[in-house]
This record gives C-alpha cells, sequence and structure tokens, in this order.
C-alpha cells in the first residue's frame, strides 16, 4: 500500500474519530453536572459586581474556545425563548477600557421539553372496576418518568397512595362521578422534574336492584284444565 493511500486513510479515520468524540460530547439529561431547565424557564445569572459585566459564550459541545457570543437581558439573563441545550461560559470583565477579561466558567445546561400525558377515561360499574389506561408522548426517550395519580374536587387534588404506574385501577370506588388526574414528570437522578398533568372524570355506575316479577298461582302462562 502506497504512503498516499496509508495517509488518505489516517485522515479518514481520524476525521471518524473526532466526530465521534464531538457528538459523545452533547449534553444529555444525565450528563454530570447539568443544570436542568424546564422549556419556558428563563437562565438568570446573579447581578454582576458593580464596574462589572458578564460575558457568556455557547457551544452546543464542552469545548476550550465557545465562539457563539449570547447578549443578556438586563445583563444577567438568558430568556426562555433562547435558552437552548449545551454549554454555556460565563466571564466577567470590568467595564473600564482596555480591561482583561476573566477565565471562563463551564455551565452545562439541558432544557427538558414538556411531556405531554392523557389516559382513557373508562366508566365501570362499582363492582367491577376498570384500569384506567395511561399514556405519554416523552421527548425525551431515553429519560425515565416518574407516575402518580390523584383525586381531584374543586382545586384540591389528593394524592392515591401506591398509584405510582402509568395506569391505575380505582381501589373502594365511590358511586358518582370523580375527577382522577395523572401527573407525569421526568426521573432523573432519583428527583422529578417538568411535571405535567392530565385530569378526566370517570362515572362509577351503581348495581342495580334485583329485579321482582310477579307471576300467577302457577308458575308460567299455562292454563288450569279438568280432568
Amino acid at each position: 500500500m502506497n504512503s498516499t493511500i496509508k495517509k488518505s486513510l489516517f485522515v479518514i479515520a481520524l476525521l471518524l474519530i473526532c466526530n465521534f468524540l464531538r457528538v459523545s460530547a452533547q449534553i444529555t439529561p444525565n450528563t454530570i453536572g447539568a443544570n436542568l431547565f424546564c422549556q419556558g424557564s428563563d437562565l438568570t445569572f446573579p447581578a454582576p459586581a458593580a464596574g462589572q459585566n458578564w460575558i457568556v459564550r455557547f457551544s452546543a459541545t464542552s469545548t476550550t474556545m465557545p465562539s457563539t457570543v449570547i447578549t443578556l437581558d438586563n445583563g444577567n439573563k438568558i430568556p426562555a425563548a433562547s435558552l437552548q441545550s449545551g454549554y454555556y461560559y460565563l466571564s466577567t470583565q470590568a467595564t473600564a477600557a482596555g480591561s482583561c477579561e476573566s477565565e471562563m466558567q463551564e455551565i452545562p445546561v439541558y432544557v427538558l421539553r414538556p411531556l405531554v400525558p392523557d389516559f382513557t377515561a373508562a366508566n365501570f360499574c362499582v363492582e367491577t372496576p376498570i384500569a384506567q389506561i395511561g399514556s405519554v408522548i416523552n421527548p425525551e426517550a431515553s429519560t425515565s418518568l416518574a407516575y402518580q395519580w390523584y383525586t381531584v374536587v374543586g382545586t384540591t387534588e389528593t394524592v392515591i397512595s401506591g398509584a405510582t404506574q402509568k395506569d391505575y385501577t380505582p381501589a373502594s370506588p365511590v358511586v358518582g362521578t370523580t375527577k382522577y388526574r395523572l401527573k407525569v414528570g421526568y426521573d432523573i437522578n432519583g428527583n422529578k422534574y417538568c411535571a405535567q398533568t392530565v385530569d378526566h372524570d370517570v362515572t362509577v355506575t351503581a348495581k342495580p336492584s334485583k329485579p321482582t316479577i310477579t307471576f300467577g298461582t302457577a308458575q308460567g302462562t299455562a292454563t288450569p284444565v279438568t280432568f
């Protein structure tokens, strides 16, 4: 194999390795040290010291040379509409002309997209409870979820002990209409984040009373005859 081919193969292999490292450096919800935000939240830094300005840069992957400069609202906030998953780099610089910029602090950020829970409300007879089947659209497919069911009266929700699965079969149901609530959140490192809820009314009917039918003296409809 001539040297030109060897060099070409080496360059290709190097590019593949670099690309793999770049992709693997992208942040996930489970990245150590990641700051988790629910979509729709601002990232607000403390106010800079007097006579100082924050300088913030961004990179989709961890780097020593972030190139994207972020314009802060009011000098210390990244609004929700602009916040994205990746790595923010914070430094400070005095407002005086010619001042030096500090070293950068890396701030990993992951923005959790909203879950969309639902369940199919199934009415039933009080004697035969039927499972309420939950479903969730999870935009963070690799992330575990936590579930909790409630009953709701007005604005008061009451937790149903032990009802922590996607589906729930009511225990000891009461005749009438009950509002059930399914709450679902991300379960990351033992903590729950960005919960979303869905409510549906479920109607429980009473068992009908035993029917009573009065027949004639002799059962059935046959007419007595004389022999």
